[in-house]
């Protein structure tokens, strides 16, 4: 049984995998337009941005490319020209110290929980991957969304992904257990962790069938509170 977002959502274990299997394998039918309705051939593409973002590699080494910043319009960050430029600045600021945690600990769910606080031990893998997530909220144009979203591609399993569909529920449960909302996420995937590394390896083999690719802690946290938060009422 998972328990997120201080209990906003609830999912037992089969429900859970469920809906990650959902999410990365669900389609919608895409037909041609009325004005030329014998085009193509109507097909089904994807429902969700599992192929559009997560299945898309995130570049080598510590620089972000282009497509790096561009794949999080494949989950739903709408981009133009000004918050494409923002992302370029941010991103070219971000890159050392993200380069920096990840070569520390790269993988968030090992860091000292204090590392995760709003004053993170100075020259500590948490201090850098704060400092690179402030370089991104310090930027006019960019939101909560787009600044995890861009360095969660880049490294899955040391940043977290928040949206503007989950920051509510999580920042919520934040308050109430005075933590900040990272805090929160590592609390709450330790606290479920052998329920994490079932729904973890389940997906695994899914993925591996269907020529996908296997999903870090933090996103299938985020995919589960996610589709609770936007399926109809």
């Amino acid at each position: 049984m998972f328990t997120l977002a201080g209990g906003a959502v609830i999912y037992p274990q089969a429900e859970a995998l469920d809906t990650i299997r959902s999410y990365a394998l669900a389609t919608r039918s895409l037909t041609p337009g009325t004005r030329f309705p014998d085009a193509f051939t109507t097909h089904k593409v994807p429902a969700y941005a599992y192929r559009t973002y997560d299945c898309v590699p995130a570049s080598p080494g510590p620089l972000f490319s282009d497509l790096d910043l561009l794949v999080t319009a494949g989950l739903n960050a709408r981009l133009d020209v000004p918050a494409i430029a923002a992302l370029r600045s941010f991103a070219d600021r971000a890159a050392n110290y993200l380069d920096a945690a990840h070569n520390q600990q790269p993988d968030f769910l090992l860091l000292n929980r204090p590392e995760l606080g709003d004053d993170p031990p100075q020259g500590s893998a948490g201090w850098h991957l704060r400092e690179a997530w402030r370089q991104g909220m310090a930027t006019p144009g960019l939101d909560i969304a787009r600044v995890h979203k861009a360095l969660h591609h880049k490294r899955p399993r040391l940043v977290p992904l928040l949206d503007n569909k989950t920051v509510e529920p999580i920042a919520t449960a934040a308050r109430a257990a005075r933590c900040t909302l990272w805090q929160l996420i590592y609390d709450e995937i330790h606290a479920h962790a052998e329920d994490f590394t079932v729904l973890a390896e389940e997906f695994d083999k899914i993925a591996a069938r269907e020529q996908g690719v296997p999903l870090s802690r933090l996103r299938l946290y985020d995919i589960l509170l996610w589709m609770a938060m936007t399926r109809p009422q």
